[in-house]
Protein backbone atom coordinates (compact mmCIF):
# COMPACT_ATOMS: atom_id res chain seq x y z
CA UNK A 1 0.00 0.00 0.00
CA UNK A 2 1.48 3.36 -1.02
CA UNK A 3 2.10 6.11 1.49
CA UNK A 4 -0.72 8.32 0.17
CA UNK A 5 -3.16 5.40 0.10
CA UNK A 6 -2.20 4.41 3.64
CA UNK A 7 -2.61 7.96 4.94
CA UNK A 8 -5.98 8.33 3.24
CA UNK A 9 -7.14 5.09 4.83
CA UNK A 10 -6.09 6.31 8.29
CA UNK A 11 -7.89 9.61 7.70
CA UNK A 12 -11.10 7.83 6.71
CA UNK A 13 -10.95 5.54 9.75
CA UNK A 14 -10.41 8.56 11.95
CA UNK A 15 -13.44 10.34 10.47
CA UNK A 16 -15.70 7.32 10.83
CA UNK A 17 -14.58 6.79 14.43
CA UNK A 18 -15.56 10.38 15.24
CA UNK A 19 -18.99 9.95 13.64
CA UNK A 20 -19.53 6.88 15.83
CA UNK A 21 -17.83 8.28 18.97
CA UNK A 22 -15.73 5.14 19.10
CA UNK A 23 -11.93 4.59 19.39
CA UNK A 24 -10.05 4.55 16.08
CA UNK A 25 -8.63 1.13 16.97
CA UNK A 26 -12.15 -0.36 16.92
CA UNK A 27 -12.70 0.78 13.33
CA UNK A 28 -9.17 -0.19 12.26
CA UNK A 29 -9.65 -3.71 13.63
CA UNK A 30 -13.15 -3.96 12.13
CA UNK A 31 -11.97 -2.94 8.67
CA UNK A 32 -9.02 -5.33 8.73
CA UNK A 33 -11.16 -8.34 9.71
CA UNK A 34 -14.14 -7.49 7.49
CA UNK A 35 -11.87 -6.98 4.47
CA UNK A 36 -10.40 -10.44 5.06
CA UNK A 37 -13.83 -12.06 5.52
CA UNK A 38 -15.53 -10.47 2.50
CA UNK A 39 -12.63 -9.66 0.20
CA UNK A 40 -13.99 -6.11 -0.07
CA UNK A 41 -11.82 -3.02 0.28
CA UNK A 42 -12.60 0.67 0.29
CA UNK A 43 -15.86 0.27 2.22
CA UNK A 44 -14.97 2.85 4.87
CA UNK A 45 -13.81 5.34 2.22
CA UNK A 46 -17.08 4.90 0.31
CA UNK A 47 -19.19 5.48 3.45
CA UNK A 48 -17.26 8.63 4.37
CA UNK A 49 -17.45 10.00 0.83
CA UNK A 50 -21.20 9.41 0.62
CA UNK A 51 -21.66 11.05 4.02
CA UNK A 52 -19.64 14.10 2.89
CA UNK A 53 -21.66 14.46 -0.31
CA UNK A 54 -24.97 14.13 1.52
CA UNK A 55 -24.14 16.56 4.33
CA UNK A 56 -22.52 19.05 1.90
CA UNK A 57 -25.82 19.10 0.00
CA UNK A 58 -27.77 19.57 3.24
CA UNK A 59 -25.50 22.41 4.34
CA UNK A 60 -25.96 24.06 0.95
CA UNK A 61 -29.72 23.62 1.27
CA UNK A 62 -29.59 25.62 4.51
CA UNK A 63 -27.31 28.29 3.05
CA UNK A 64 -24.58 27.26 5.50
CA UNK A 65 -21.05 25.83 5.37
CA UNK A 66 -18.30 24.49 7.62
CA UNK A 67 -17.40 28.03 8.69
CA UNK A 68 -20.69 28.35 10.53
CA UNK A 69 -20.85 27.47 14.22
CA UNK A 70 -22.23 24.10 15.39
CA UNK A 71 -25.16 25.93 16.98
CA UNK A 72 -25.99 27.68 13.68
CA UNK A 73 -25.96 24.37 11.80
CA UNK A 74 -28.12 22.75 14.48
CA UNK A 75 -30.66 25.58 14.38
CA UNK A 76 -30.65 25.38 10.58
CA UNK A 77 -31.56 21.70 10.78
CA UNK A 78 -34.36 22.39 13.25
CA UNK A 79 -35.69 25.11 10.94
CA UNK A 80 -35.87 22.51 8.15
CA UNK A 81 -37.72 20.16 10.51
CA UNK A 82 -40.19 22.92 11.38
CA UNK A 83 -40.76 23.59 7.68
CA UNK A 84 -41.49 19.98 6.75
CA UNK A 85 -43.64 19.50 9.85
CA UNK A 86 -45.81 22.46 8.90
CA UNK A 87 -46.03 21.28 5.28
CA UNK A 88 -47.14 17.81 6.37
CA UNK A 89 -49.68 19.34 8.74
CA UNK A 90 -51.27 21.26 5.85
CA UNK A 91 -51.07 18.22 3.55
CA UNK A 92 -53.02 16.11 6.03
CA UNK A 93 -55.73 18.75 6.37
CA UNK A 94 -54.57 20.53 9.56
CA UNK A 95 -55.78 17.68 11.79
CA UNK A 96 -57.06 18.19 15.32
CA UNK A 97 -54.99 15.61 17.24
CA UNK A 98 -57.70 15.29 19.90
CA UNK A 99 -60.23 13.96 17.36
CA UNK A 100 -60.11 10.37 16.18
CA UNK A 101 -61.59 11.05 12.75
CA UNK A 102 -58.89 13.60 11.92
CA UNK A 103 -56.28 10.84 11.75
CA UNK A 104 -57.91 8.96 8.89
CA UNK A 105 -55.99 10.54 6.00
CA UNK A 106 -52.72 9.94 7.86
CA UNK A 107 -53.55 6.27 8.47
CA UNK A 108 -54.68 5.73 4.89
CA UNK A 109 -51.50 7.33 3.53
CA UNK A 110 -49.34 5.08 5.69
CA UNK A 111 -51.28 1.98 4.68
CA UNK A 112 -50.83 3.00 1.04
CA UNK A 113 -47.06 3.24 1.56
CA UNK A 114 -46.51 -0.04 3.44
CA UNK A 115 -49.17 -2.07 1.63
CA UNK A 116 -51.31 -4.76 3.21
CA UNK A 117 -48.91 -6.40 5.65
CA UNK A 118 -49.94 -9.65 7.31
CA UNK A 119 -48.32 -11.27 10.30
CA UNK A 120 -48.32 -14.01 12.94
CA UNK A 121 -50.19 -12.64 15.94
CA UNK A 122 -52.00 -13.66 19.11
CA UNK A 123 -55.58 -14.81 18.51
CA UNK A 124 -58.35 -12.59 19.85
CA UNK A 125 -59.80 -15.37 21.99
CA UNK A 126 -56.42 -16.09 23.56
CA UNK A 127 -55.95 -12.40 24.30
CA UNK A 128 -59.31 -12.44 26.11
CA UNK A 129 -58.24 -15.51 28.06
CA UNK A 130 -55.16 -13.62 29.32
CA UNK A 131 -57.52 -10.92 30.61
CA UNK A 132 -59.65 -13.52 32.37
CA UNK A 133 -56.56 -14.94 34.12
CA UNK A 134 -55.40 -11.48 35.23
CA UNK A 135 -58.20 -8.88 35.01
CA UNK A 136 -56.71 -5.39 34.50
CA UNK A 137 -58.19 -3.56 37.48
CA UNK A 138 -57.25 -0.03 36.49
CA UNK A 139 -58.68 -0.40 32.99
CA UNK A 140 -61.86 -1.89 34.45
CA UNK A 141 -62.16 0.95 36.95
CA UNK A 142 -61.61 3.53 34.22
CA UNK A 143 -64.32 1.97 32.03
CA UNK A 144 -66.71 1.38 34.95
CA UNK A 145 -66.78 -2.45 34.96
CA UNK A 146 -66.75 -4.79 37.96
CA UNK A 147 -66.92 -7.98 35.90
CA UNK A 148 -64.22 -8.87 33.37
CA UNK A 149 -66.63 -10.96 31.26
CA UNK A 150 -68.95 -8.00 30.88
CA UNK A 151 -66.02 -5.83 29.79
CA UNK A 152 -64.81 -8.40 27.24
CA UNK A 153 -68.32 -8.65 25.82
CA UNK A 154 -68.72 -4.89 25.45
CA UNK A 155 -65.22 -3.63 24.56
CA UNK A 156 -62.81 -4.10 21.65
CA UNK A 157 -60.02 -6.50 22.72
CA UNK A 158 -57.49 -4.63 20.57
CA UNK A 159 -58.29 -1.39 22.39
CA UNK A 160 -58.09 -3.15 25.76
CA UNK A 161 -54.74 -4.71 24.96
CA UNK A 162 -53.41 -1.34 23.78
CA UNK A 163 -54.55 0.28 27.02
CA UNK A 164 -52.30 -2.05 29.01
CA UNK A 165 -49.39 0.11 27.81
CA UNK A 166 -50.56 3.25 29.56
CA UNK A 167 -53.29 2.39 32.08
CA UNK A 168 -51.68 -0.44 34.08
CA UNK A 169 -48.47 -0.17 36.08
CA UNK A 170 -45.27 -1.84 34.98
CA UNK A 171 -44.80 -3.96 38.10
CA UNK A 172 -48.24 -5.58 37.73
CA UNK A 173 -47.60 -6.19 34.03
CA UNK A 174 -44.27 -7.92 34.67
CA UNK A 175 -45.20 -9.88 37.79
CA UNK A 176 -48.75 -10.83 36.85
CA UNK A 177 -49.96 -10.24 33.33
CA UNK A 178 -46.91 -11.48 31.43
CA UNK A 179 -46.47 -14.65 33.53
CA UNK A 180 -48.97 -16.80 31.50
CA UNK A 181 -47.07 -15.86 28.31
CA UNK A 182 -44.70 -18.72 29.18
CA UNK A 183 -47.48 -21.18 28.35
CA UNK A 184 -48.32 -19.79 24.90
CA UNK A 185 -48.01 -22.12 21.92
CA UNK A 186 -48.04 -21.58 18.17
CA UNK A 187 -51.69 -22.68 18.16
CA UNK A 188 -52.50 -19.52 20.12
CA UNK A 189 -51.41 -17.46 17.10
CA UNK A 190 -52.88 -16.84 13.66
CA UNK A 191 -52.09 -14.95 10.47
CA UNK A 192 -53.93 -11.65 10.08
CA UNK A 193 -53.40 -8.06 8.92
CA UNK A 194 -51.41 -5.59 10.96
CA UNK A 195 -53.79 -3.12 12.60
CA UNK A 196 -52.92 0.59 12.51
CA UNK A 197 -55.59 2.16 14.68
CA UNK A 198 -56.56 5.32 16.53
CA UNK A 199 -58.08 4.73 19.96
CA UNK A 200 -61.43 6.36 20.80
CA UNK A 201 -61.20 9.59 22.80
CA UNK A 202 -62.41 7.86 26.00
CA UNK A 203 -58.98 6.32 26.42
CA UNK A 204 -57.34 9.73 26.78
CA UNK A 205 -59.03 10.44 30.12
CA UNK A 206 -58.42 6.89 31.35
CA UNK A 207 -54.76 7.08 30.41
CA UNK A 208 -54.31 10.48 32.05
CA UNK A 209 -56.00 9.23 35.22
CA UNK A 210 -53.54 6.39 35.74
CA UNK A 211 -50.39 7.77 34.14
CA UNK A 212 -48.06 9.87 36.29
CA UNK A 213 -46.64 11.60 33.20
CA UNK A 214 -47.88 12.91 29.88
CA UNK A 215 -49.27 10.17 27.67
CA UNK A 216 -46.99 8.99 24.91
CA UNK A 217 -48.80 9.83 21.68
CA UNK A 218 -48.51 6.35 20.23
CA UNK A 219 -47.10 2.86 20.73
CA UNK A 220 -47.29 -0.69 19.41
CA UNK A 221 -47.86 -4.29 20.48
CA UNK A 222 -45.69 -6.80 18.69
CA UNK A 223 -47.52 -9.89 19.93
CA UNK A 224 -50.91 -8.47 18.83
CA UNK A 225 -49.83 -6.87 15.56
CA UNK A 226 -51.06 -3.42 16.57
CA UNK A 227 -49.75 0.08 15.99
CA UNK A 228 -51.97 2.50 17.89
CA UNK A 229 -52.31 6.25 18.26
CA UNK A 230 -53.82 7.99 21.27
CA UNK A 231 -55.73 11.22 20.57
CA UNK A 232 -54.16 14.01 22.64
CA UNK A 233 -55.41 17.43 23.70
CA UNK A 234 -52.00 19.06 23.98
CA UNK A 235 -49.33 18.68 21.31
CA UNK A 236 -45.71 19.74 20.92
CA UNK A 237 -44.14 21.35 17.85
CA UNK A 238 -43.14 18.62 15.39
CA UNK A 239 -45.97 16.27 16.40
CA UNK A 240 -47.14 15.77 12.80
CA UNK A 241 -43.74 14.69 11.50
CA UNK A 242 -43.15 12.47 14.53
CA UNK A 243 -46.52 10.77 14.08
CA UNK A 244 -45.76 10.14 10.41
CA UNK A 245 -42.32 8.55 10.71
CA UNK A 246 -43.02 6.71 13.97
CA UNK A 247 -46.12 5.03 12.55
CA UNK A 248 -44.03 3.81 9.62
CA UNK A 249 -41.27 2.71 11.98
CA UNK A 250 -43.62 0.84 14.34
CA UNK A 251 -45.37 -0.86 11.42
CA UNK A 252 -42.10 -2.34 10.23
CA UNK A 253 -41.11 -3.24 13.80
CA UNK A 254 -44.37 -5.16 14.29
CA UNK A 255 -43.99 -6.87 10.89
CA UNK A 256 -40.38 -7.91 11.61
CA UNK A 257 -41.26 -9.39 14.98
CA UNK A 258 -44.12 -11.29 13.40
CA UNK A 259 -41.61 -13.08 11.17
CA UNK A 260 -39.37 -13.62 14.20
CA UNK A 261 -42.21 -15.16 16.26
CA UNK A 262 -43.28 -17.38 13.39
CA UNK A 263 -39.70 -18.62 13.12
CA UNK A 264 -39.57 -19.27 16.88
CA UNK A 265 -42.90 -21.12 16.72
CA UNK A 266 -41.22 -23.97 14.85
CA UNK A 267 -39.23 -24.89 17.99
CA UNK A 268 -40.12 -26.28 21.40
CA UNK A 269 -38.91 -23.14 23.21
CA UNK A 270 -41.25 -20.78 21.33
CA UNK A 271 -42.81 -19.03 24.35
CA UNK A 272 -39.49 -18.52 26.10
CA UNK A 273 -37.79 -17.05 23.04
CA UNK A 274 -40.76 -14.82 22.26
CA UNK A 275 -40.90 -13.53 25.84
CA UNK A 276 -37.18 -12.77 25.80
CA UNK A 277 -37.55 -10.87 22.52
CA UNK A 278 -40.38 -8.77 23.98
CA UNK A 279 -38.10 -7.64 26.82
CA UNK A 280 -35.82 -5.85 24.32
CA UNK A 281 -32.67 -6.47 26.36
CA UNK A 282 -29.05 -6.36 25.19
CA UNK A 283 -26.70 -8.97 26.61
CA UNK A 284 -23.87 -7.67 28.79
CA UNK A 285 -21.69 -10.72 28.13
CA UNK A 286 -18.33 -9.78 26.58
CA UNK A 287 -17.98 -10.46 22.86
CA UNK A 288 -15.89 -13.52 22.01
CA UNK A 289 -12.20 -12.72 21.79
CA UNK A 290 -9.82 -14.06 19.19
CA UNK A 291 -9.06 -13.55 15.53
CA UNK A 292 -12.68 -13.86 14.42
CA UNK A 293 -14.96 -10.87 13.89
CA UNK A 294 -17.92 -10.53 16.26
CA UNK A 295 -20.79 -8.05 16.18
CA UNK A 296 -23.08 -7.50 19.18
CA UNK A 297 -26.83 -7.30 18.53
CA UNK A 298 -28.46 -4.36 20.35
CA UNK A 299 -32.27 -4.85 20.20
CA UNK A 300 -33.04 -1.39 21.62
CA UNK A 301 -31.52 2.08 21.64
CA UNK A 302 -29.04 1.81 24.52
CA UNK A 303 -28.19 5.52 24.24
CA UNK A 304 -31.69 6.43 25.44
CA UNK A 305 -30.61 5.21 28.89
CA UNK A 306 -26.88 5.96 28.82
CA UNK A 307 -25.07 7.71 25.96
CA UNK A 308 -21.79 6.29 27.26
CA UNK A 309 -22.83 2.64 27.51
CA UNK A 310 -19.63 0.79 26.48
CA UNK A 311 -21.62 -1.55 24.23
CA UNK A 312 -22.28 1.44 21.95
CA UNK A 313 -18.60 1.71 21.07
CA UNK A 314 -18.00 -1.83 19.87
CA UNK A 315 -19.14 -3.29 16.52
CA UNK A 316 -22.87 -3.89 16.71
CA UNK A 317 -26.01 -4.16 14.61
CA UNK A 318 -29.52 -3.15 15.57
CA UNK A 319 -33.00 -4.36 14.55
CA UNK A 320 -34.44 -1.08 15.86
CA UNK A 321 -32.28 0.95 13.47
CA UNK A 322 -33.13 -1.49 10.66
CA UNK A 323 -36.86 -0.83 11.14
CA UNK A 324 -36.18 2.89 10.91
CA UNK A 325 -34.06 2.55 7.77
CA UNK A 326 -36.89 0.63 6.12
CA UNK A 327 -39.22 3.51 7.04
CA UNK A 328 -36.71 5.97 5.56
CA UNK A 329 -37.03 4.23 2.19
CA UNK A 330 -40.81 4.78 2.21
CA UNK A 331 -40.37 8.42 3.24
CA UNK A 332 -38.10 8.82 0.20
CA UNK A 333 -40.79 7.34 -2.06
CA UNK A 334 -43.40 9.64 -0.53
CA UNK A 335 -41.06 12.61 -1.01
CA UNK A 336 -40.67 11.87 -4.72
CA UNK A 337 -44.45 12.00 -5.17
CA UNK A 338 -44.77 15.18 -3.08
CA UNK A 339 -41.71 17.41 -3.65
CA UNK A 340 -43.67 20.40 -2.35
CA UNK A 341 -43.39 19.04 1.21
CA UNK A 342 -39.62 19.59 1.48
CA UNK A 343 -38.90 16.03 2.61
CA UNK A 344 -36.28 15.69 -0.13
CA UNK A 345 -33.84 17.59 2.13
CA UNK A 346 -33.94 14.56 4.46
CA UNK A 347 -33.92 11.78 1.84
CA UNK A 348 -31.77 8.86 3.03
CA UNK A 349 -30.32 10.98 5.84
CA UNK A 350 -30.58 8.20 8.45
CA UNK A 351 -26.78 7.70 8.56
CA UNK A 352 -25.75 11.34 7.96
CA UNK A 353 -23.66 13.33 10.45
CA UNK A 354 -20.83 15.85 10.38
CA UNK A 355 -18.12 17.21 12.63
CA UNK A 356 -18.67 20.97 12.79
CA UNK A 357 -15.71 22.62 14.52
CA UNK A 358 -15.14 19.56 16.75
CA UNK A 359 -18.86 19.19 17.54
CA UNK A 360 -20.67 16.13 16.20
CA UNK A 361 -24.02 17.03 14.62
CA UNK A 362 -26.55 14.49 13.37
CA UNK A 363 -28.10 15.43 10.02
CA UNK A 364 -30.71 12.67 10.41
CA UNK A 365 -34.45 13.30 10.15
CA UNK A 366 -35.31 11.24 13.25
CA UNK A 367 -32.71 12.76 15.59
CA UNK A 368 -33.60 16.31 14.61
CA UNK A 369 -37.32 15.59 14.55
CA UNK A 370 -37.24 14.32 18.14
CA UNK A 371 -34.98 17.23 19.18
CA UNK A 372 -37.40 19.76 17.68
CA UNK A 373 -40.35 18.13 19.42
CA UNK A 374 -38.51 17.94 22.75
CA UNK A 375 -37.31 21.57 22.56
CA UNK A 376 -34.32 20.67 24.74
CA UNK A 377 -31.62 22.89 23.22
CA UNK A 378 -28.21 22.36 21.62
CA UNK A 379 -26.54 20.64 24.57
CA UNK A 380 -29.21 17.91 24.55
CA UNK A 381 -29.14 17.27 20.80
CA UNK A 382 -29.84 13.73 19.65
CA UNK A 383 -27.25 11.51 17.94
CA UNK A 384 -28.22 7.93 18.56
CA UNK A 385 -30.62 7.18 15.71
CA UNK A 386 -27.99 8.20 13.17
CA UNK A 387 -25.16 6.33 14.90
CA UNK A 388 -27.08 3.07 15.17
CA UNK A 389 -28.14 3.32 11.52
CA UNK A 390 -24.51 3.97 10.56
CA UNK A 391 -23.28 0.84 12.36
CA UNK A 392 -25.89 -1.12 10.39
CA UNK A 393 -24.76 0.55 7.16
CA UNK A 394 -21.16 -0.54 7.72
CA UNK A 395 -22.40 -4.12 8.03
CA UNK A 396 -24.63 -3.92 4.95
CA UNK A 397 -21.87 -2.38 2.84
CA UNK A 398 -19.78 -5.47 3.53
CA UNK A 399 -22.73 -7.81 3.03
CA UNK A 400 -26.27 -6.61 2.16
CA UNK A 401 -29.49 -5.42 3.75
CA UNK A 402 -31.01 -8.85 3.11
CA UNK A 403 -28.13 -10.46 5.00
CA UNK A 404 -28.52 -7.96 7.87
CA UNK A 405 -32.21 -8.86 8.21
CA UNK A 406 -31.43 -12.57 8.14
CA UNK A 407 -28.57 -12.40 10.65
CA UNK A 408 -30.57 -10.26 13.09
CA UNK A 409 -33.44 -12.72 12.98
CA UNK A 410 -31.29 -15.83 13.29
CA UNK A 411 -29.12 -14.51 16.13
CA UNK A 412 -31.26 -12.12 18.17
CA UNK A 413 -31.70 -14.71 20.91
CA UNK A 414 -27.95 -15.26 21.11
CA UNK A 415 -27.12 -11.56 21.31
CA UNK A 416 -24.21 -11.51 18.89
CA UNK A 417 -22.89 -12.94 15.64
CA UNK A 418 -19.37 -14.26 14.99
CA UNK A 419 -18.39 -14.39 11.34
Amino acid sequence: MGKNRSQKRRDMIKKLAKLLRTPEGVIFNLEKKMNQITGKEGVIEKIIQENKEKTDKQLEGMGLNLENSPEEVYQGLLSKIKEVDQNLFKYFGSPDFSKREDYQKIIQTIKGLVGELKGFYLKEEKAKELFRINPPRQIMEGLGYNDVEEMLAQEDIFELFSALRFAENKEWMNKKFFVPFKDLTKDDFEERDIKVMVLPEKWVEIGEKFSSKKLHHMSHLKEMGIVFVIPVKETNPGEMLYLFFMTLHYTYEVEWHSRLFEKYSQGNDFAQKMSEALKVETTSDPLPNGEQMSWRINPGYLAKEDVNDPRLFEPHISPEAWHYTRAVKLIAQFSEKHPELGLDFWTYSDTSARMIKDQLISFDLFDNGVAYMSQTGFESKYLYHQQEALWNKIFTQYFSEEELDKILMNNLDKGFITL
